[in-house]
């Protein structure tokens, strides 16, 4: 398809190129970094999605959105970027004509399948207020009831619109509802669910859990909870969370070995508006890419793909647009998922890899790692590296309560050498890679290649924001080829530019 009206400009915070492989600009000495990947296959790796919203109705959603533009944005998303999950937002009890029309009369669901969708998930955003105890909780004899209307709601989504919805969450965020489930009645809710959708002829739809706003004490609970149960845990498809100041940790991907780990949300780290060319907010997601992946998660998600603009915010947006005329905006940050689901293919087999300067580097509370890195093995047998730098100008290292709550407590801006080292590639003596390269200016640009020598590779310059991503080119000769579901530290931690359509 071709992209007409394009228009190319120069915004955001940063009118000139502040960061490594900026031709012509001098950066500081770079601070060495060593990243030590372990050998092993670990998870394996089943794309990226995001949610699509079924609240306009088709009616007012068609006479603002031609189905020529809502493909477009379908194809940007589930074509060019390769995403393979689309999340499904649902007010349990409300008529399912509300979701045939919202989905697929406006045909965003119909288009997103059409350009490579596979994985749909029903994401239920709240418990009915009736089936509450009157003190948080679900009431005991409505829960077997609340499951059932999971399970025939996917049962009549499937009769009305031949789409099978094929994987089902129980609650979004159910550590921040009205009403919720105590951890006890989590094993309950799991085998209710299951035995529902069994009786429904829907053997094949998963159930994924518990899509905690945080991966931490609550999400542990939860999980440990459905493990102690054997029942539970056998109905149970998938563990997840989601990944906002919390994400995913080396003590989830411990607990979730066995199961797919899912990422069902990531959004903005402010509810502040976005504009275009914003590289702190691309910068952040790719970071929490790079940390849930190196961390055990199958399936990751963005909050929302594409969205009519917000006045309050597009934080949760990939793609935003505005009506009346119809005019797109592509937010950085979808470069930034756009490279990495050009470097990790569906299917690609995670190692787990430490860093010398942040350790496990994971994004959690306090100050953030300033390197994150993941590596994996494709399913054609190329490796694929990725190393992001999460330092701005706009963080400073001292502790600044102001720092932490606009911007998630990040590090001074910093230009880092990165060196990887691959043991199960040190019996090869050379391996090309391609490199591609994302912040403001450069859009998953191509930028030069990259040789390892007997498993050992460097980044000579990661600059501040920079995503960073290297995909070896042609067969991989003599690699070793060791799959083991979990590593040793694993056994013992458990003892620039912007664009806009028209």
């Amino acid at each position: 398809m071709k992209m007409r009206n394009l228009i190319l400009t120069s915004v955001g915070l940063f009118t000139a190129p502040l960061y490594a492989f900026a031709a012509g600009h001098v950066v500081a000495t770079p601070v060495s970094v060593t990243i030590t990947v372990h050998a092993g296959a670990r998870q394996t790796f089943r794309g990226l999605g995001a949610s699509v919203s079924p609240w306009v109705p088709s009616a007012i959603y068609n006479a603002q959105v031609t189905q020529a533009q809502t493909k477009f944005m379908a194809r940007l998303l589930w074509h060019d970027a390769r995403f393979r999950s689309v999340r499904l937002w649902m007010h349990p009890g409300q008529p399912i004509g509300n979701y045939v029309d919202g989905w697929v009369a406006t045909h965003k669901l119909p288009d997103v399948i059409a350009e490579g969708a596979t994985d749909l998930i029903l994401a239920p955003n709240e418990i009915p207020p009736a089936m509450g105890d009157g003190h948080g909780l679900i009431r005991d004899d409505a829960i077997a009831a609340y499951a059932t209307l999971l399970a025939q709601f996917i049962r009549d989504f499937k009769d009305k619109t031949g789409i099978l919805i094929n994987h089902c969450g129980v609650l979004n965020e159910p550590n921040d509802r009205p009403v919720k489930f105590s951890d006890s009645q989590w094993p309950v809710v799991i085998k209710d669910l299951r035995q529902a959708l069994d009786a429904r002829g829907l053997k094949q739809v998963g159930i994924v859990a518990p899509e905690s706003a945080n991966c931490g004490g609550d999400a542990y609970a939860v999980v440990d909870s459905l493990k102690a149960d054997p029942a539970a845990w056998k109905d149970l498809q998938g563990v997840a969370t989601h990944s906002y100041n919390n994400a995913a940790t080396e003590e989830m991907a411990i607990r979730s070995i066995g199961k797919q780990y899912w990422v069902t949300e990531a959004g903005g780290i402010t509810d502040a508006d976005e504009g275009p060319g914003d590289a702190l907010q691309a910068a952040s997601i790719a970071s929490r890419f790079l940390n849930d992946v190196n961390h055990g998660v199958t399936n990751w998600q963005f909050f929302i793909g594409f969205e009519q603009a917000d006045p309050a915010g597009n934080t949760g947006r990939i793609l935003k647009y505005d009506v009346s005329p119809f005019h797109l905006t592509i937010l950085q940050k979808y470069w930034s998922l756009k490279q990495l689901s050009e470097a990790f293919d569906v299917g690609a087999r995670f190692r787990h890899s430490l860093s010398s300067l942040d350790g496990e580097m994971i994004y959690t509370y306090g100050k953030k790692p300033r390197v994150y890195a993941a590596v994996a093995q494709n399913p054609d047998g190329t490796w694929a590296i990725g190393v992001s730098n999460y330092t701005s100008p706009l963080f400073q290292d001292a502790d600044d309560p102001a720092n932490s709550a606009i911007h998630n407590s990040g590090y001074v801006a910093r230009t880092f050498a990165v060196t990887l080292r691959v043991p199960e590639l040190a019996r090869i003596a050379t391996l090309h890679f391609a490199v591609h390269r994302s912040n403001v200016g450069s859009d998953d640009m191509r930028d030069g290649t990259l040789v390892m020598h007997r498993g050992v590779i460097t980044v000579p310059r990661l600059g501040p924001l920079d995503l960073i991503t290297l995909r070896s080119i042609g067969k991989t000769p003599g690699s070793a080829s060791v799959t083991t579901p979990i590593d040793e530290k694993m056994r013992s931690a458990q003892s620039g530019r912007h664009k806009t359509f028209r």
